[in-house]
Formats: C-alpha cells, structure tokens, sequence
C-alpha cells in the first residue's frame, strides 16, 4: 500500500514538475524571442490598420455600404495597441531581472507573469493580423431606374473629368478648385478623381477625402481625418486641437498624400489643421470644391476650373430619356419638354429631379404648369442658391398633399449626408401629428411608409443600400429648409445647426418663431435657459455631450411633443421640472447614463414613446408605472423587469410595442401567459435563465418580435415551442443573438423567421450540433412551395461552437449573405453553398479551417 501511494505522489509531482517547466519555457526561457515577434508585429498591426481604414474610405466615396466587421477589427486593434506599446517599453527592466542566459529569473513571479502577457497578446496580434477583413464590399442591386439615373448622372463630365485629372497632375499644381453652383457635378467629379488616385497606389501613399459643411469646425474636420489617418486612439480623445495638429503633421509630412475637400463654403485653414502645405517638393496635392469662387482666391490655389452647367445637347440626353412611354411622341409636349429641359440650366441635378418628376406627365396642361412653375420667383436669396432651390422646389410643389409637404420639411432636421431609419422617422411623424393614428398604429405606419416611397418616386430621398434607410441630397436639404423658413422670409421659424460642431446652444432673435430645433450631433456641454418658446414643438439634442440639464430649461416649452436627448452618454441627471413638458409624446434617452428617473417624469400623461435603451447605471423605472397612455415602451438593455413592474405595465391599456430585459424565469412565463404583452413584444433579451419543471415556451402570438437575445441560459429546444412547421412564428423577427445555450441542440426554428437579416450565436460548452434539423422540418418545401430559407440573410457570426456540424443539410442561395464570422467550429466541415458563392461573401475565419472545408465543386481558389 505503501509503494502505491509513493508511486502516486511521485507520479504527481513529476506531473507538476512538468507543466511548470512547460509553462516557464513558454513564458520565460522563450521571452526574448516573443518579444522580438512582438516588435515586428507592431508596425503590422498599424499598416494593416492605416490600409483598411483607406479601403473603407474608398468605399464610402463609391457609394458602398461600410461593413460593421471592419470596424470590429479596427476598434480591436486600437484596443491592443497600448498594451503591446506598454510591453514593448517594459522589454529593457524585465530582461534585466533574467539571468544565466535568460535562463532564470531574479523574480520568478513577475518575469512569469510578464512573459505570459506578452506571449498572450502576441498571439492576439497575429490572431488579429490573419483574420483581417478585406474591406471589399459588393454594390447591392438597385431598384429599377436607379442604375440609368446614377449612369446618366455623369453625362457631360467625362470632359472636365480629363481636364481636371491632367490639371491635377502637373507638378506646379499643388492646390487645386473646384468651384460652380450646387447640383452641377462637384461632388461627382470629385468622386471620380478619389477613384482615379486610389488605383494609383504607386503615385500616392495617402487619399483622404473629407466632407466640408457650412459652419463646420476645425476639429470636426481633424477628427475626420483622425479616423482617415488611423489614430483616433484613446489619446486622441483628450488631445487639444493644437495636439490633434501635431499629430496629424507627423502622419502627413513623411508621405506624399492627396487630400479632397468637398463642398466648402469658406477658407479651410490647413496649418491649423495639421495639414502640410502641397509644393513641387513634397509632390502632395489638395483639391476642393465650393459653390463660391471667392473661396478659391481664399485657398490660394495654383489652379481653378469651373465646372460648368451642361450645353443645351448633354442636357437633353440627360433629360430626354427619363420621359416614360411615347409622350415625346406629341409634337406639342415634345417642345414644351424641351422648354422644361432649357428651365433646368444645365444643371445635372435639377435634370434628374425635374426629370423624374415629369416622367409619367402625359397631358399638355401638365407641361405648361410646369414651365410656369419654374419660372415664378423663388424669394429673396443668393443667386447661386436661388437658382438651384426654385428649380428644385417645382418636385415640392408637385407633392399632392401638406402632409407630405410637411413630412418632407421634417427629414432636413437630420444632419447632413446621414442615414435615417424609417421606423425612426415614421415615428416622428406620428407624433408630430403629421400622420393620424385614429386609434390604428399599423395603418399609421402603413401610411409613414407610402409617404416614404412617395418621396423617394419624386427623388426627394434617396433610398441606402439596405431599403431600411433613406437619406437626402445636401441641396434638396438645403431646398426644404428653405421651404420651410417661407422661402427665406423666416429664417428663425426652423433652426437646423445639425453636425455643425456647435458647442453651445445657438443665438437666437426672436424665440417665439421657432417651431422646430436641430442640434444633434455636436458638442453641447450645457444648454442655456431660453427665453419663452411657445411655439417649439420639436427639439433634437441627441448626440451631445450633455452631463446635466437645469430645471428651468424646460419651463418655457409648453408645445413640445417630440424631445430627443438619445446618445448623451454622459448625462446622468434629468430635472424634476420635465414634469412641465404637459404636451409631450415623445422622449428619447437611450444610450444615456442616467442614474434615475424624476418623479415630475410619472406626470408626463400625453406620452406615447418613452426609449430607455441601453440606460445601463438606471437603478429604478418604476415611475414608468404613471404612464398610463403609453404606446410604446423601449426598456431592453437597462434593467430587468420584475414582477411589481410587469403588472404595472399590464395596466398600460394602450401599448402597443414593448421592449425588455427579463433575467428571472418566472417573470419571463408571466410575461409570455399575458396575451395583451406577447403580442407587443418587439425586443427581448433574456439572460441567466434556467429552465425549472414546466418549460417556458414562446408563443405563436410573438408576431410582432424583431430582436432577441439569448444569453447565458439553461434551456431546452422546448422554449421555442412544438409544432412549428404548420405555421411561421416570427414573420417580423430581424435579429437573433444567442450567448450561450446550454441544453439547446438545434436552432430549426429559425428557419421560420422570414425576414431574418442577422444570426450571432457564441458558446463555448454549448452542445449545439446543427443550426436547421432535417427531421424537425421535413415537408416544409412540400408545404410552401415558394419558401424560400433565409433569403434576407446578411450576417452570420458562429464562434465557439465545438460541436457544429452542420448549418443546412442542403445547398441554401442565401441571396443576400454579405459577411461570415466563423471561428472555433472545428466539426464545422461543409457550409450551405458552393464554393464559388464565396466570391461575394466577407469572411473572417481561421485560414486553415477554411481551406480544410469540404466542397461540391472546386472552382473557386482561395
């Protein structure tokens, strides 16, 4: 017995013995080697970052959508490099503590831990460096008329697109404008040459093309070029400007760089912003374009050429063709068509709108309105901006009703050039009052979204990528302020200062005309207290820098309907004087850090839409319980809801969509056993949820839901249900996030989410063995002939999922998959399409992994 136990602590110290060696070998004997890999890394890291960040910028002047993974991959990168900078500056202290060749330690602990930092962040460095996204990124068909319009867009310019490139390459031109009115082509021509100089990769290390506003800052415009440039780290956040100038010098003067300034309306100061001055010397070059030809002289340009409207021909071939069926065919409106074409002066712009417009006109009278139209005087304003705004607004004058007229106004109080979600601008509309609920929130939406398309048929918005999104031409905005100002007469009625780097509230005449007020995205620290406004219905703070907000700031508001203070991540504080707010329908504070609700909130009894997003330091919501006449309700990401508060809410006889966070399983069964909350339910996230003798079962009823998330739970497949194949549950589900799921072995009813654009699932020590289970869903293509699986399927993220082994058991279309995620699926050998379908994918997986995949046909390469 004795030699047994001998044997056994024997055998076990030499086991410890072993893994310390292994351990101090791989930490320790092997540190100086580590770290010499580390110093090789580190420029890589920059490089490869410096290069994606150029692509994407490429990408954004074609038009391209920008993929979320790029910007995953750089934020990691960001996040590393200190820690590896902080490494390599410790090198010389720690290989001093090494000894005997670097065999031993002085301090064996430190040196342990040390080494073992370095090893694990190397190993991160080169993790990051194979799975760099290419940043390449496929154009998405448009829809029809689309693709003729954006290829007619550039008649007349290929002309001055040659003049301005052999412009460009002569070496005394070092600073080169761009100027003529707006809508003639600027912006297009400038496009046109960030393309040529990107495929010149040989010529210049650097193309950064900025867009300049009005009254934009200089330090909006060096962040700009921060992200361009690569260093927006977390220095760069608290750098001053004049740091921010260094910086961005440092870059610029070792490279020979091409910088493409578009639409400024002032001199751009490029000393103050960090930027070289272009010589004959450095070969670097700046070019710009301006509505203003004095800004040329003010640039000091060695070179300026005037992009000039298009002659009477290229204006017709524009023109012309847009005019549907055989209405050219009457002699009478052919030459009044002419006349509307001779109206538009040549201007690329106003061709296209007017055009698109006029398309399906097919009476006389029609083509008569539409000269007088453009000839009746367009009110008091600069000629360069009159011209432009009076031809544009014959396409407002043509909207049929004012609720479309006001709901067009509405979309210029969103900064320029950005995307604005549908929902989120329907929304507006509903409670600004444009649109009539009438007891009916679908038929409102339905009524948003007619609207919309109306607006993107007259070419007043422009649909994204996606068709989730719209967004408006900066001189259509520029129009429909002036629309809305009374055609200049009331330039104080509609104050819009949208992303314009403000950082304290406007100056302001006469309050009382103001009705509606911009200032999202700037950087307001505090709000000064406003005379009365007793007319302001809709004030956008969003996007600000706000920490707090002092009482009387809301006393003199007594119209508001429609507050906005989303994305202040630094507020924390709300006054109890909101509760003065007695009008308001809508109040937005997702994404702040707000600590608790005020009491005065709970008196708000007009409130339709309350977002508490993602307000994660919140502590208490209970004051929600007033709100009575909600309709909308967004709480998922803050707190979880308990008991008490799913009754208050029960109470709610109005709601209409519900938003949780639920981490308890017997609020999440009340929750699900409550018909009037199920059929809300837009967005849930569950957490930490373990199953207990009855499973808890998501209904039929969930048609609504469009986001889930699923994280750290102890379910069985029964949470989702039995005997789904019959019906399809989630007709609106969009996006599915699963963190963990133990318990679950398959995912089949995901396939009965039709509309479903994005899958994330991540497990370590999860059992999933297959997404889609044959047998669970056998007979479903006999059933639904035209069902087609995951057609609007954009993203799919697997990592972690040791036991994966299949997705679909047959070949899938996946029409519109755009990108892949997939790491740490070893058993994961066959993926649901041919090998050639991976052309138009970006994926980001382990290079050796992706090479031992298994195909039904070997034409594609890696």
């Amino acid at each position: 017995m004795g030699n047994v136990v001998s044997s056994i602590v024997s055998n076990g110290f030499e086991a410890a013995k072993n893994l310390v060696f292994e351990k101090a070998n791989k930490y320790i004997f092997k540190l100086n080697d580590h770290l010499k890999d580390l110093e090789e890394v580190k420029p890589d890291l920059e490089d490869k970052k410096v290069a994606l960040l150029e692509k994407l910028d490429m990408n954004d002047r074609n038009g391209l959508p920008r993929d979320e993974r790029c910007k995953d991959w750089i934020s990691k990168v960001e996040a590393i490099q200190p820690k590896v900078s902080k490494l390599l500056q410790d090198k010389t202290a720690e290989l001093e503590r090494l000894s005997m060749c670097g065999i031993c330690s002085t301090n064996f602990f430190l040196t342990y831990s040390y080494g073992k930092d370095v090893l694990e962040t190397l190993e991160e460095a080169q993790r990051l460096l194979s799975s760099k996204p290419s940043g390449e990124v496929t154009r998405k068909g448009l829809p029809p008329g689309i693709e003729e319009i954006a290829t007619q867009r550039t008649v007349g310019l290929e002309k001055m697109l040659q003049t301005t490139w052999s412009c460009l390459m002569e070496t005394d031109v070092g600073i080169l404008g761009l100027y003529g009115m707006g809508g003639i082509g600027k912006t297009t021509l400038l496009e046109k040459i960030n393309q040529k100089l990107l495929e010149k990769k040989d010529e210049f290390a650097i193309v950064i093309f900025v867009v300049v506003t009005q009254n934009l800052q200089v330090e909006t415009i060096q962040n700009e070029m921060g992200k361009r440039l690569g260093i927006c780290d977390q220095a760069w956040k608290t750098n001053t400007q004049e740091e921010k100038t260094s910086r961005i010098y440092n870059v610029l003067a070792k490279r020979r760089f091409v910088l493409l300034l578009d639409d400024i309306w002032e001199k751009v100061d490029l000393k103050k912003i960090g930027i070289p001055f272009p010589s004959r010397e450095n070969g670097s070059k700046v070019v710009f374009t301006t509505c203003l030809k004095d800004v040329c002289g003010r640039m000091e340009s060695d070179y300026d050429l005037e992009v000039k409207k298009l002659d009477p021909e290229n204006a017709w071939e524009l023109f012309g063709p847009k005019i549907k069926g055989n209405t050219l065919n009457d002699p009478e409106i052919y030459q009044l068509a002419r006349q509307v074409c001779e109206k538009c002066e040549g201007l690329p712009l106003a061709l296209k709108v007017i055009g698109e417009t006029m398309a399906y006109k097919t009476s006389v009278r029609e083509w008569k309105r539409a000269i007088t139209g453009l000839g009746t005087n367009a009110g008091l304003y600069p000629e360069v901006e009159d011209k432009v705004l009076k031809i544009l607004k014959l396409s407002y004058d043509d909207l049929k009703d004012d609720t479309i007229k006001q709901c067009f106004q509405y979309c210029a109080l969103f900064p320029e050039d950005e995307e604005i979600d549908n929902d989120r601008l329907v929304d507006f509309w509903i409670y600004e009052g444009f649109i009539d609920e009438g007891g009916d929130r679908e038929e409102a939406i339905d009524e948003g979204y007619k609207i919309i398309g109306e607006l993107v048929r007259a070419c007043l918005l422009i649909p994204v990528d996606t068709l989730e999104k719209v967004k408006m031409h900066d001189v259509v905005r520029k129009m429909a302020l002036w629309v809305a100002s009374k055609c200049g007469e009331e330039t104080e009625n509609c104050i819009v200062m949208a992303g314009t780097g403000l950082q304290e509230m406007p100056k302001v005449k006469n309050w009382n005309a103001v009705t509606r007020m911009s200032l999202a995205k700037n950087y307001i620290w505090n709000v000064s207290i406003p005379p009365k406004c007793p007319n302001l219905t809709t004030l956008l703070l969003a996007d600000n820098w706000l920490r707090g907000i002092p009482g009387e700031f809301f006393l003199s508001m007594p119209k508001l309907v429609i507050l906005d203070l989303s994305f202040n991540r630094i507020l924390n504080f709300l006054p109890e004087e909101v509760s003065n707010l007695v009008s308001l329908r809508y109040l937005d504070l997702s994404e702040t850090s707000l600590l608790k609700l005020p009491v005065g909130l709970g008196k708000l009894i007009q409130l339709r839409y309350l977002s508490l997003r993602r307000v994660r330091c919140l502590r208490s919501i209970s004051v929600i319980s007033s709100l009575v006449n909600l309709e909308m309700l967004l709480l998922h990401g803050t707190g979880y809801v308990s008991l008490e508060l799913l009754e208050a809410i029960k109470l709610m006889e109005n709601l209409k969509v519900l938003g949780v966070s639920i981490d308890d399983a017997d609020v999440l069964e009340r929750l699900l056993s409550t018909p009037s909350l199920v059929s809300c339910i837009q967005h849930i996230r569950v957490a930490g949820i373990a199953e207990k003798d009855r499973p808890v079962q998501f209904g039929t009823a969930m048609a609504s839901l469009r986001s889930i998330e699923i994280e750290r739970c102890i379910i069985s497949d029964t949470i989702y249900g039995r005997g789904f194949i019959s019906s399809i549950w989630f007709e609106n589900l969009s996006s599915v996030v699963i963190w963990g799921g133990h318990g679950v072995h398959d995912l089949s009813w995901l396939l009965f989410a039709p509309n479903l654009i994005s899958i994330d699932l991540l497990g370590e020590e999860w059992g999933l063995e297959e997404i889609i289970s044959r047998e669970k869903v056998y007979g479903l293509q006999n059933e639904r002939r035209s069902f087609v699986p995951f057609r609007k399927l954009r993203e799919l993220n697997l990592r972690g999922l040791e036991e994966l082994k299949s997705f679909y058991w047959e070949r899938l279309e996946l029409p519109s998959l755009k990108s892949m995620i997939i790491f740490k699926c070893p058993k994961l050998k066959k993926l649901p399409f041919n090998k050639e379908r991976l052309k138009g994918i970006d994926i980001q997986a382990d290079r050796e992994w992706l090479r031992g995949l298994e195909w039904e046909d070997e034409a594609t390469e890696y």
